[in-house]
C-alpha cells in the first residue's frame, strides 16, 4: 500500500538483499516492500516506475559509480533517498572512512548503513528520513481503487459515481484510471469515446510525465479527467504493471483524486494497483455464492500485506429479499463490519447504459443517491490530501457535510447485539465526517 516504506535494494551481492530484508522486516513501523534490482541500469528504471522512498545500494571505495547513480536517480526519480551500504573492510587502513563518506555525501549519497545491516540502523535512518517523506506525502494527491473477487457486482458503477461526485466537488483535481485492461467500462458509462488510452501512456513511457498524462486524459462534463482502459484484450496486453505504476506516481503530483478501476483477476497490474492505493473499497453482492468466494477474497488481500484499516467493504445493489443476506448476516459470515450498503435502484442500472453518471441524474433525494454521496465523502474527508483546501458545497462556502442534507441516521443503536454492528459504529465515529457505518436498516 502507499503508506508503506518502498525501499529499491541495487546490487549483485545476495547478501545485502539478505540483510535489507531482515532489517527493514524486523522494524515494523516500516512495513517495507521492497525491490531488488541486480545493478544500477535496473535500479533506475525500477526507480523510474515504483518511486521508491528510500534506494539502498553496494557502495564500493570507488566513488564514481555512486555519484553516476545518485545523478540519473534525481533524474528519473527526485523523491528517492540514495543510501551506501558499506562494509569497513573496503576502506584501506590509511584512508579514514569518515573522509570517504563526506566525498560520498557530496557525490549524492543521503545517508549510510554499515554491513552487515542492523534493525537498529534501519530504524535510526528511517527516523531521519520520516520528516522529509511526510512533508512530500502532504504534497501528494491520494488513490481510491474499487477492487471486487467477480465481475457484475456493479463496481465499475461505483468508481465511475464516485470519481464524478468528486469531480463536481474538485473540477479538474480527479483523475479516474480504468485499470480493468481486459474490458474497461468506464468510458462507456460516462458516454465518451476517448482517443487516448493507457496504451499510449506504455508506448510513451520513456517520455511520460505530468503534462503528457493529462494529455492523455479525456476531460468529462462533470469536470472529471479519464484515462480510459485499452480498446481490447490484445492492445491491453501492452500495458504492464510498471507503466500503471509510473502513472499512479504521476497522477498523484498532477491531481488532488485518483480513482482506479480494476479487472477482478489478481495479476501483477492489480498487485501494483494495490501497492499504490491509499483506500481499498471492495465490493460484493449479498448472495451466498459471492459471500463465499469474498471470504476466501479477503483472506488474500490479507495474505499479501494488504492492512484491514485502509479497506472499506460495501454491499452493492442491496435488496432485501427471502434469498438475500442480511448486511448484518454478512457482517458475521465474514467476521468483518460492512461499511456502506448500497441499496439497488433500476435507474442507476439505465444510467449506466444512457452513460449518464447516477450522481448527475435529477434524483436528490433517492437512498441510492445518498449513499454514494456518503461514498464520495469518505475519499474527499478521509482522503484529503493537506495541500488540497476544503470543498465547498455548490454556491456556499462551508466544507461539504459527509451525509449531507439526504444523509439517513445510523442505525447502530438498533443493531447494539452485534459485534459487527458495534463495531462499524465505533469505526463511523472516528472518521473526518463519514458516517459509512450504515446497516440494512438504513436501506430499507
Amino acid at each position: 500500500m502507499s503508506d508503506a516504506l518502498h525501499i529499491l535494494v541495487i546490487g549483485a551481492d545476495p547478501r545485502l538483499r539478505d540483510e535489507c530484508h531482515r532489517a527493514f522486516a524486523a522494524s515494523a513501523e516500516t512495513a517495507p516492500v521492497t525491490h531488488y534490482a541486480a545493478d544500477p541500469r535496473q535500479g533506475v528504471e525500477i526507480a523510474r516506475s515504483r518511486r521508491p522512498a528510500l534506494a539502498v545500494v553496494e557502495m564500493s571505495a570507488d566513488l564514481k559509480p555512486l555519484r553516476v547513480l545518485a545523478d540519473e536517480l534525481a533524474a528519473a526519480s527526485p523523491e528517492t533517498r540514495l543510501v551506501g551500504a558499506f562494509k569497513p573492510e573496503i576502506f584501506a587502513h590509511d584512508v579514514s572512512e569518515s573522509a570517504v563518506l563526506i566525498e560520498a555525501l557530496r557525490a549524492g549519497a543521503y545517508d549510510f548503513l554499515r554491513r552487515p545491516v542492523s534493525a537498529g540502523d534501519v530504524r535510526q535512518l528511517v527516523e531521519r528520513a520520516r520528516q522529509p517523506m511526510v512533508a512530500g506525502a502532504a504534497r501528494s494527491g491520494r488513490v481510491a481503487t474499487f477492487i471486487s473477487n467477480k465481475g457484475g457486482v456493479g463496481k465499475s458503477s461505483l468508481a465511475v459515481n464516485t470519481a464524478v461526485g468528486l469531480a463536481l466537488h474538485h473540477p479538474g483535481r480527479v483523475l479516474l484510471v480504468d485499470a480493468s485492461l481486459q474490458m474497461g467500462v468506464c468510458a462507456a458509462m460516462l458516454d465518451l469515446r476517448p482517443p487516448l488510452s493507457l496504451v499510449d501512456a506504455a508506448r510513451e513511457r520513456d517520455r511520460l510525465d505530468g503534462t503528457l498524462l493529462e494529455q492523455l486524459a479525456t476531460p468529462h462534463v462533470s469536470g472529471l479527467h479519464l484515462l480510459a482502459a485499452p480498446a481490447d484484450a490484445v492492445e491491453g496486453a501492452e500495458v504492464n504493471d510498471e507503466v500503471v505504476s509510473r502513472v499512479l506516481s504521476l497522477a498523484r503530483r498532477s491531481y488532488d483524486y485518483v480513482i482506479v478501476d480494476t479487472f477482478p483477476m489478481f495479476d501483477r497490474v492489480v498487485m501494483t494497483v494495490l501497492d499504490q492505493s491509499d483506500r481499498l473499497y471492495v465490493v460484493l453482492e449479498n448472495v451466498v455464492p459471492t459471500l463465499l468466494g469474498f471470504d476466501r477474497f479477503l483472506k488474500v488481500l490479507a495474505s499479501i500485506g494488504v492492512p484491514r484499516e485502509k479497506q472499506r467493504i460495501i454491499i452493492n445493489r442491496y435488496e432485501r429479499s427471502s434469498s438475500g443476506l442480511l448486511p448484518v448476516d454478512a457482517a458475521e459470515r465474514l467476521g468483518r463490519d460492512i461499511d456502506l450498503v448500497v441499496p439497488y435502484d433500476r435507474k442507476m442500472i439505465a444510467a449506466a447504459n444512457l452513460g449518464q453518471p447516477f450522481l448527475m441524474s435529477r434524483r436528490p433525494f433517492s437512498r441510492t443517491a445518498a449513499r454514494l454521496r456518503e461514498l464520495v465523502a469518505d475519499v474527499e474527508h478521509d482522503l484529503t490530501p493537506s495541500h488540497a483546501p476544503a470543498a465547498a458545497a455548490p454556491g456556499g462556502t462551508a466544507p461539504v457535510d459527509a451525509g449531507g442534507p439526504n444523509a439517513i441516521e445510523s442505525p447502530a443503536a438498533s443493531n447494539a447485539e452485534s459485534p459487527a454492528a458495534n463495531g462499524a459504529a465505533a469505526r463511523a465515529a472516528t472518521l473526518s465526517d463519514s458516517p459509512l457505518a450504515r446497516g440494512a436498516e438504513a436501506s430499507k
